[in-house]
């Protein structure tokens, strides 16, 4: 099994959410990496707790496509659905257009504060290549835009809708400095769009944004093809 990222059990929260919790993010940021095993034992030994709040997780996590549990054979972590991505990826184009047509025309002044505040602590990763930390500040600032046109609730369906695009993201964004280079850039458009109210160069820099994920995925499969299916 790959190395496991130890998370602390928080305040009131059961066994079975924090076996569940501590699995789920492993699988998304990729410490646990796609097609490799996984045991009800070791993950129980590792937390010090019982197997059954893990075998708990783990059918919950089967039942959203994160991991394979095969009989006689073992359980293995779900690799990245391209398919899925694609289909995925009309979905996102076309609430982020729309959202993005909303936000050029009217956007909350201290929205679009925390949006350059938002923008000005990817800067700083950037120069520290703290993937995981970028990859935060990106959703934050997607949430951002989305809250700031009362749409809050469509940002977090989009989160849960596919966890194949989240993990592509993960990897993309992980694989190296220039594409959080060329990611950050895209952002600051983004935010310069907002900012001046253009509609047509806040739409179009958001088409790009989303679709760029296409052809990373290519690439991604090229550089590991053992992740993908």
């Amino acid at each position: 099994m790959s190395k496991l990222e130890m998370l602390e059990q928080k305040a009131n929260e059961s066994v079975r959410e924090y076996a569940y919790r501590v699995i789920f993010e492993n699988i998304m940021s990729l410490h646990l990496v796609p097609g490799t095993a996984i045991s009800e034992k070791e993950i129980s030994d590792r937390l010090s707790i019982s197997r059954t709040p893990v075998r708990e997780a783990f059918i919950r996590l089967a039942q959203a496509g994160l991991l394979e549990i095969l009989p006689q054979r073992g359980t293995y972590i779900s690799k990245i659905d391209t398919a899925q991505i694609t289909e995925f990826r009309f979905l996102r184009v076309t609430l982020e257009r729309a959202v993005m047509e909303l936000a050029c025309r009217s956007f909350p002044e201290a929205h679009l504060k925390s949006l350059k505040v938002c923008l000005e602590g990817q800067e700083q990763v950037l120069q520290k290549f703290d993937a995981s930390r970028f990859y935060e500040l990106d959703n934050e600032m997607h949430y951002i835009i989305f809250s700031g046109c009362d749409k809050p609730s469509i940002w977090q369906l989009l989160q849960n809708a596919n966890i194949n695009y989240i993990r592509a993201r993960v990897l993309n964004v992980s694989a190296a400095q220039t594409e959080m280079q060329l990611l950050y850039e895209q952002h600051r458009l983004i935010v310069q769009s907002i900012a001046e109210h253009n509609v047509s160069a806040g739409i179009d820099i958001i088409t790009k944004h989303v679709n760029k994920v296409i052809g990373d995925v290519d690439a991604l499969k090229k550089q590991y093809p053992e992740y993908f299916k």
